[in-house]
């Protein structure tokens, strides 16, 4: 090795090295954000298919159980601790406060269900750079979709969150009637 080539790869791995982190945990965040999606997404079905089965009086209740049985776990947090273990809770709250808005509506012979469900983003650096670059006033809250919030949502965590909004319809194939 030349002399006035000393210190050159450490010099190149000082300029690289952040970039890479920040690439890796920008793309480990974008895949938890996937993965997100897919979930909140399946609680949306979860909760439309839930009301099927139940009388018309029960369908906003159940359906808001089984989305918080799918979305628990998204979120875990101190007071979702069974035993020492941290566990899934659909009760928890953190589950609870996240989940900013459910309604169930009729639509003729389908059932829709509406969710919108606050996600962390929680990858050091990749979190704050997302949450950064989004303008929470370019996407509209009326439209399924999703947007940034910066805002807390009752637990510790201080971070952004992106903000998924599902709708979900299923056609129930008959109406369950109350027994008389």
């Amino acid at each position: 090795m030349k002399k006035n080539e000393q210190g050159s790869m450490l010099m190149e791995t000082v300029i690289v090295m952040p970039l890479l982190v920040a690439l890796i945990l920008g793309a480990l965040q974008m895949a938890h954000i996937h993965v997100a999606r897919q979930i909140v997404s399946y609680a949306a079905y979860a909760a439309a298919r839930s009301t099927l089965p139940v009388a018309k009086d029960k369908e906003e209740e159940e359906a808001k159980k089984a989305a918080q049985r799918i979305l628990c776990w998204l979120v875990a947090s101190p007071d979702s601790l069974h035993d020492g273990v941290m566990m899934p809770d659909p009760e928890a709250k953190c589950v609870k406060d996240r989940l900013l808005a459910f309604n169930v509506r009729k639509n003729g012979w389908n059932n829709e269900v509406e969710l919108k469900f606050a996600f962390p983003l929680v990858m050091p650096l990749a979190a704050q750079i997302i949450g950064s670059h989004f303008n929470p006033a370019d996407y509209t809250r009326g439209e399924a979709g999703s947007h940034i919030s910066k805002e807390k949502f009752g637990d510790e965590f201080s971070g952004p969150h992106l903000i998924f909004h599902e709708r979900m319809s299923i056609p129930k194939p008959y109406i369950v009637k109350k027994k008389k």
